[in-house]
């Protein structure tokens, strides 16, 4: 009997995990609340496990035509210092996989394109009924009209509905005091090099892309009652950095900005799932953006898929969803502790803790092929896991 998978959200976190249930046998269908394909928030860099995701879903060849590797990385002062400098060739021989830049849209099209035609249902919103159980399937409401499925996949993003169904009592988001700005632009003429710059509570991080452009983000403490203020609250925080910094920001004026409040989870979910439905992505692991989001969610489809694999009864199904809650939990709840440490060091404001964060840096040899070894190995040395 064909096992089906109904999958809320039609993100990177839905789409790979999509590709990767399809993968294993399921007849897979997709509800995405959005009229079309989209994207936001611009460019991306892929990590080393990330790639691993992909490759075992069979995307990875087609990220690759779309990305370019990064080949340097390092930490700058506001003018211009190298704080930290090193070649990322490291990265790729420790871990098989260099880091890929690209659009964040063409990593979703080439999750998108792995999909037989019409399993992605644009401009639906679905809703949990029921979460199901041993003998009674899970039930979405899409359009007014309930639909059954073994399965449902919450990939709804970081304010997801489905978590929210099934952790009525949990306290939900935090805002973290900071926010961010993200823009993708033309880099022609100007000296792109990734990097991230570190300042008194701020920090900027360029990421070159593909066709001559170039990524930035700039994250700023800011309360949550101030307005964005947009491009020109943007120049007016980052505007007198170091090249090429300005000129990205006087090319942002014509392009599309986005701003987002930096927010976490007040506290882990104790459960990725429940009856029937699983989350995934950012729906289960909502976290600041300082260890690679996006790796994460790719990893969670790979588990999720390899998990349920051959789970044809519902004893079969629910030690699987087990399986994979308790991998992807104890995983994502310690590298939640490590991008809040990792952002509260970056984010350091006060002049005395900044001088000491940079001379720490500069100093201690922390670069990130010596120093961060732990830490990267914690981040992106997750391999697919052997069968169960």
């Amino acid at each position: 009997m064909t096992r089906t998978a109904h999958i809320v959200g039609a993100g990177i976190a839905g789409l790979a995990t999509a590709v990767a249930l399809a993968g294993r046998g399921w007849a897979v269908r997709v509800y995405e609340r959005a009229p079309g394909l989209r994207a936001s928030g611009g460019g991306i860099g892929v990590t080393p496990n990330g790639m691993r995701a992909l490759a075992a879903i069979g995307v990875a060849d087609a990220v690759r035509a779309r990305s370019v590797v990064q080949a340097h990385g390092g930490v700058r002062a506001p003018g211009g210092r190298w704080i930290a400098r090193t070649g990322l060739r490291f990265v790729e021989e420790r871990y098989g996989e260099p880091i890929r830049a690209l659009l964040r849209l063409d990593l979703v099209r080439a999750l998108a394109d792995a999909l037989p035609p019409g399993t992605v249902h644009y401009g639906q919103e679905a809703c949990l009924a029921g979460s199901g159980g041993p003998t009674t399937p899970a039930t979405l409401v899409v359009g007014g009209a309930t639909v059954e499925s073994d399965l449902v996949v919450g990939a709804d993003g970081i304010r997801s509905a489905l978590r929210r169904a099934l952790h009525p009592g949990h306290p939900g988001l935090v805002d973290t005091g900071s926010a961010a700005w993200r823009c993708v632009v033309p880099a022609d003429g100007l000296d792109v090099v990734a990097a991230e710059t570190w300042g008194a509570g701020q920090r900027l991080s360029i990421l070159p892309l593909p066709e001559g452009r170039a990524h930035f983000s700039a994250l700023a403490k800011m309360p949550p009652h101030r307005a964005a203020g947009g491009h020109e609250r943007l120049t007016g925080l980052f505007g007198r950095w170091h090249d090429p910094i300005p000129h990205l920001l006087e090319r942002a004026s014509r392009a599309e900005l986005h701003f987002d409040r930096i927010e976490d989870a007040a506290r882990p979910l104790d459960g990725f799932a429940h009856g029937r439905v699983v989350l995934v992505g950012d729906a289960a692991h909502p976290m600041t953006p300082n260890v690679g989001a996006a790796g994460l969610a790719l990893e969670d489809a790979v588990e999720l898929a390899q998990a349920t694999a051959g789970a044809r009864s519902w004893d079969a199904l629910r030690a699987g969803l087990a399986a994979y809650d308790a991998s992807r939990r104890a995983r994502t709840t310690r590298l939640r502790a490590m991008s809040r440490w990792m952002g509260r060091v970056a984010g350091l404001s006060a002049p005395v803790a900044v001088a000491a964060r940079n001379t720490g840096v500069w100093l201690g040899g922390l670069l990130p092929e010596a120093v961060s070894r732990r830490s990267m190995d914690a981040m992106v040395g997750w391999s697919v896991p052997p069968p169960r």
